[in-house]
C-alpha cells in the first residue's frame, strides 16, 4: 500500500536482477516453504479447517516478542524483516508501546542493491493509536529519514523530513494507524470468518481506509509446525477509490496472539513476494 510508481519500477529491477543472478548462481539456497491445509490428521481423527475455533484476542504488545521472517521473491530470498515490541515509553504524556520492524536484504542480494530499512511506531498503551511513526529507509542510493506526530486534539499530523528539511500538515479524521501500527491494530480485534474490519491508516502522507476481509481458516504448515489460521485479503481505498497495486494476503494464527505466519504479495509482471515466519520468541508480559 502507498508504494509510489519509482519505487515499484526500482524494485522490479532490483528484484528481476536477484532472480536472474540467483539462477544463474550455482548453490541458490531456496526459500522456507510454507504448506496451506484445508484439513490434518490427529490422533487418528481427522480435523478440519472449518471447525478451527478463533480465540477471543489479546493485546499483542508484549515487551520482548519478536517475530522473524524470511522474505522470498519467486521461491529465492532476498531478506529478513524482524518485529519486537522494544518496550514502554512516555510520549508527550502519554505511555506507548514502540515497536520496531527492520527490514535487510541478505549477503547476496545486498552486493547488487542494499536494502536497510528500520521503522518505529509509539502506539498508545490505552487507545492502540499511533502516536509517532519514524521512518529510516535505506535502499539502493536513496535514502529517507522522517517523523510523523499524530495530535489527536487537533486532528491534524506533522510531518516531518529529516533529509532536507521540509515539512507538511495535514488533516486526521480522528484515530489512526500509520503502515505498521496498522499490522498490530488487527490483532487486538476479535475475528471470525466473513467479518469485514476496516480501519484508517496514514502512510506517506496520505489518508487511506484500510478493510480487511476475513474469508477462510486453514493450517499452514511451515517445516515441522502446523499452525491453525484465518485467512485476510487486505485492501486500501484513498479518496474514494481502491488502490490498484496488486494483491495482498495474510495468514493470521488463531491463537489469542493474531501472529503473522504466511503473507503473499501478488503484482504484475510476474511478481509474487512471500514472507514466512521463521522464528518466534513470545514476550515476557504486556508492560
Amino acid at each position: 500500500m502507498g508504494i509510489s510508481k519509482n519505487d515499484r519500477v526500482a524494485l522490479y529491477r532490483v528484484l528481476g536482477w536477484c532472480v536472474l543472478l540467483a539462477l544463474i548462481s550455482a548453490g541458490c539456497a531456496a526459500s522456507k516453504a510454507a504448506v496451506v491445509k484445508g484439513s490434518v490428521v490427529a490422533a487418528d481423527r481427522k480435523i478440519l479447517a472449518k471447525d478451527i475455533a478463533i480465540e477471543k484476542a489479546a493485546a499483542p504488545f508484549r515487551v520482548g516478542e519478536e517475530l522473524t521472517y524470511e522474505v522470498a521473491w519467486l521461491g529465492i530470498p532476498v531478506a529478513t524483516v524482524v518485529a519486537r515490541v522494544k518496550g514502554i515509553e512516555r510520549l508527550e504524556g502519554r505511555e506507548a508501546y514502540v515497536v520496531e520492524l527492520t527490514a535487510r536484504t541478505n549477503a547476496f542480494c545486498s552486493k547488487i542493491y542494499p536494502v536497510d530499512d528500520t521503522y518505529l511506531s509509539y502506539i498508545d498503551k490505552e487507545r492502540y493509536v499511533s502516536l509517532k511513526h519514524v521512518v529510516r529507509r535505506r535502499e539502493g542510493r536513496y535514502k529517507k529519514d522522517a517523523v510523523t506526530v499524530f495530535d489527536y486534539n487537533a486532528k491534524k499530523a506533522y510531518f516531518h523530513n529529516l533529509c532536507d528539511g521540509s515539512r507538511k500538515t495535514f488533516d486526521i479524521p480522528g484515530d489512526v494507524q500509520d503502515s505498521l501500527s496498522a499490522a498490530y491494530y488487527f490483532r487486538t480485534v476479535d475475528a471470525y470468518v466473513g467479518q469485514k474490519v476496516g480501519y484508517t491508516v496514514v502512510n506517506n502522507e496520505e489518508v487511506y481506509n484500510l478493510f480487511g476481509l476475513i474469508e477462510k481458516k486453514a493450517f499452514i504448515k511451515l517445516d515441522n509446525v502446523t499452525y491453525e489460521t484465518f485467512y485476510v485479503e487486505p485492501y486500501a481505498v484513498l479518496k474514494g477509490e481502491r488502490v490498484k497495486k496488486g494483491n495482498a494476503s495474510c495468514y493470521f494464527s488463531c491463537d489469542n496472539l493474531r501472529i503473522p505466519v504466511y503473507g503473499m504479495v501478488k503484482a504484475p509482471l510476474f511478481t509474487k513476494i512471500t514472507a514466512v515466519l521463521v522464528n518466534k520468541k513470545e514476550g515476557a508480559s504486556d508492560g
